[in-house]
């Protein structure tokens, strides 16, 4: 007897669940296939969304673009660029399901009608609630609420009503704009479908009519345009804050790639599989690379540097030397200030050059205006920001003039971070499809940005060489700057790369660096300061990995490469310690040879608030030989476990962390203190950031309620008046 199938009966529980699940099973189908011509749309929504839910250093944004920024301008310029983010995307899908795709026959079904009609209404609708959605998860970040910032908190709670409003209004306006042509007089002869669902379906592209198809033809070419302009002038956008630069980007990449879409997807073409392989083979086989390190100031990122002129640089040797003979001649032990500054973005920037800047001006004797602090600050050992940091306090220090602290303040304030995110939506994102090299990448638009923000402070230092700093016109060393160490890391080798003003140090006879690469060694003598700051702060993916090429001269190191890729000097150690040490070994070397006796002042300055202390001394009345702020601690008792998965990439990630925290602890360990005589032996101050009243980001804008926040906690955490008493005992008069 022969079987016959049957459906479950509908009218028993088990037949309505049996109904339910396939009733789900096809709105499931439905929705992924109507999803699938309007993927750019989609992936723009995403990205949104990941950064406003996801990335910590982009709630310092929209803080900034809601709260905080005191300009209207900028502010209405960011409800234009989410209309227009919002209504390109809008116009996107409503066009692309205007077409019939012989591979999703699911776009024809009338049970899909509801999905073609809204999706494309709530898509443009969601983008300035994204950003609305942004700024209200970023508020957890604020312990006191935004209004214990802002002066006009209720004024400014409109403005995040104002998003709120926008997204209603384009709802709005994407429903009723049909019912409103159609009481226009000139459509009484040909009135519009009601629902876009209506619309009769089209099998090309070109069916779309003259005037849509006239408006994907001016975007494009607003598009081409705007990126020739960013790629001649990456300031051209700056002003109008990062969140309105990346909307403006996602409106023309709606629009071009949605063109480009809809043709692939008629033609059954993987148009993306095929973008994304064609990039990673261009990748792959160095066909586009545009991120060379730049060897002088006139080099591009996207040319082979030309060779190298004579050595002109000073020696290390020359330059203590004359430091040891200028400041401690005559003296049977001489304090030497050292600094070494922590990685953190422009959080790291902005707090090195504030402490470095206010102890500047405040350690030095009634009347003069020499500083003690500066005459006697020796170097600098930085990673990342604080690299930027100590480099922003050298430029400031070569042209004097007003405060050091206000100057420090206007040039770091500068919106570092919207410069180079145009050029990476505009430029570097079209490099990434061109073979060959054409165009400079987003680190140099970063770089010059540094440049252009220290000019206006008369600073024209970081454009420059950076060994002109440290030699006069004669070619002897010039030592009224001190002298900086900024370390980067190599991607091959995964060592040091030390970037400092002068000559090889590395040679056959002696090795100053432990592991670690010299960079003189690879680096052009004329190589500017802006470019050696960005070497050690290539930030993950905001700064790609500059490739170094050069010939080494013969006969100063082992056989080494003569071709390097740079990142960000905290893969390795985000301290900066283990150089310092060997730079305060190498000086100590020196100092012995002249008979000299030194006293080390260690200036440790960190901003992570949540880093564990180094040091336990916390008593104001008391900062010698060691101090450090006294923050809550971080809990680490009882560590997440990880799953096995996770767990060998987030052990490699820590590391990085366990690399800062053994080098601090080899630094505590080195210096010689004496608790029965603090006057005589080294000392450490640990300059920390801790939990405070505004969340400080790691990105590269910055707003003023982080300035504001930092001078609160350099002024309550360290008692700077005892600080600077002792620092006087310690150093003496500036003649001296």
């Amino acid at each position: 007897m022969q079987e016959t199938s049957r459906s479950p009966d509908t009218s028993t529980p088990a037949g309505w669940l049996w109904r339910a699940v396939r009733w789900c099973i096809t709105a499931f189908a439905l929705l992924l296939d109507h999803l699938k011509p309007v993927r750019v749309s989609l992936l723009i929504i995403a990205f949104g969304a990941i950064m406003a839910l996801g990335v910590d250093q982009v709630a310092e944004l929209f803080l900034i673009a809601v709260w905080t920024d005191p300009s209207t301008g900028r502010y209405l310029g960011l409800l234009a660029s989410s209309a227009v983010a919002g209504m390109a995307i809008w116009y996107g899908a409503r066009n692309a399901y205007r077409l019939i795709y012989p591979r999703w026959p699911a776009l024809q079904d009338p049970r899909g009608e509801g999905l073609r009609n809204w999706l494309p209404r709530l898509f443009g609708a969601a983008i300035p609630l994204l950003v609305l959605l942004g700024y209200v998860v970023s508020l957890n970040t604020v312990p006191h609420g935004p209004c214990g910032v802002t002066a006009d908190c209720q004024q400014r709670v409109w403005r995040a009503v104002g998003l709120l409003i926008e997204s209603l209004l384009m709802v709005a306006f994407f429903v009723t704009r049909r019912r409103l042509l159609n009481a226009l007089p000139s459509r009484e002869a040909k009135p519009v479908c009601l629902q876009p669902s209506s619309e009769q379906r089209l099998t090309r592209v070109r069916e779309l009519g003259a005037p849509v198809l006239r408006w994907y033809m001016a975007v494009i070419a607003l598009n081409i345009v705007a990126t020739v302009l960013i790629a001649w002038w990456p300031e051209a956008l700056d002003g109008i804050g990062p969140l309105a630069i990346l909307l403006i980007a996602a409106a023309f990449f709606c629009f071009s790639g949605g063109l480009l879409c809809m043709f692939a997807d008629r033609r059954g073409w993987p148009l993306l599989s095929t973008l994304l392989l064609a990039s990673g083979l261009f990748h792959v086989l160095h066909l586009n690379d545009n991120h060379r390190v730049r060897q002088y100031p006139a080099m591009s990122t996207h040319q082979a540097p030309a060779a190298a002129p004579v050595e002109s640089r000073p020696s290390f040797e020359a330059y203590a030397n004359a430091w040891l003979e200028d400041r401690c001649a005559n003296r049977p032990t001489c304090p030497v200030i050292v600094v070494s500054a922590e990685g953190g973005g422009i959080r790291g920037a902005a707090w090195t050059a504030l402490v470095l800047a206010r102890l500047t001006e405040q350690v030095r004797p009634s009347g003069s205006n020499e500083s003690t602090f500066a005459r006697y600050l020796f170097a600098g050992s930085g990673v990342s920001g604080g690299s930027l940091g100590l480099a922003t306090y050298a430029a400031l220090l070569r042209q004097p003039g007003g405060s050091m602290e206000a100057r420090t303040g206007q040039l770091l304030s500068h919106d570092f971070l919207a410069p180079t995110l145009a050029n990476m939506f505009f430029v570097d994102f079209t490099q990434r499809w061109l073979p060959g090299a054409w165009f400079d990448d987003r680190s140099r638009a970063l770089t010059r940005a540094w440049e252009r923000a220290a000019r206006r402070q008369g600073a024209p230092a970081m454009a420059q060489p950076f060994a002109d700093l440290y030699r006069h016109a004669d070619g002897s060393a010039d030592t009224s700057i001190p002298a900086l160490f900024l370390n980067s890391t190599t991607v091959a080798e995964g060592r040091r790369f030390i970037q400092h003003p002068f000559r090889p140090m590395a040679s056959l006879q002696q090795q100053p660096w432990t592991a670690a690469f010299d960079g003189s060694v690879w680096l052009d003598p004329r190589v500017p300061l802006s470019e050696a700051v960005l070497n050690s702060a290539r930030f993950t993916y905001v700064s790609p990995a500059g490739t170094l090429e050069n010939t080494p001269a013969p006969g100063v190191t082992p056989p080494v490469p003569t071709r390097l890729q740079l990142v960000d000097g905290g893969y390795f150690e985000n301290s900066g310690t283990t150089t310092l040490l060997e730079v305060m070994t190498r000086l100590r070397t020196v100092a012995e040879q002249r008979h000299q006796s030194l006293r080390f002042i260690v200036l440790h300055i960190s901003n992570d608030p949540e880093m564990p202390d180094f040091i336990d001394r916390h008593d104001p009345g008391h900062p010698l030989p060691l101090y450090s702020a006294s923050c809550q601690k971080p809990d680490t008792s009882n560590p997440s476990l990880s799953g096995e998965v996770a767990a060998p990439v987030k052990a490699l990630l820590d590391t990085r962390s366990a690399r800062g925290d053994y080098a601090r602890v080899q630094l505590l360990r080195t210096l010689h203190t004496s608790d029965s005589d603090p006057a005589g032996g080294d000392m450490l101050w640990h300059f920390r950031l801790c939990p405070g009243e505004y969340p400080i980001p790691l990105g590269w804008t910055i707003s003023p309620p982080v300035f504001t926040e930092l001078g609160r906690q350099l002024q309550q955490n360290y008692p700077l008046a005892r600080m600077t008493q002792a620092l006087d005992e310690q150093l003496g008069p500036p003649g001296s």
